[in-house]
């Protein structure tokens, strides 16, 4: 999964964030993105499902395997603004 909550976010609501749910089956679908990142330790290529956001517990993170790069996020961040119609 990848958090996409602001720091703000994770900071007013410290027991919750904003996931992005991942697959490792590649479907063809321009929404789902391409996790890239020099510090991003994946075995396998995994793909953000930008149309399912959710928000859940962070007691279910168990781990961290890194950090996506800008572009990454930036490719999320224009999903997640056309389907929440945001400017």
């Amino acid at each position: 999964m990848l958090v996409v909550a602001s720091d703000l976010y994770l900071e007013q609501a410290d027991t919750l964030a904003i996931v992005l749910p991942a697959t490792t089956n590649d479907r063809g679908w321009p929404n789902h993105v391409l996790l890239r990142g020099p510090q991003l330790d994946l075995r396998q290529p995994t793909f953000a499902m930008t149309e399912q956001p959710r928000t859940v517990t962070r007691d279910r993170f168990v781990g961290e395997t890194g950090v996506v790069d800008s572009a990454t996020m930036h490719e999320v961040d224009r999903w997640l603004r056309d389907f929440l119609a945001l400017l």
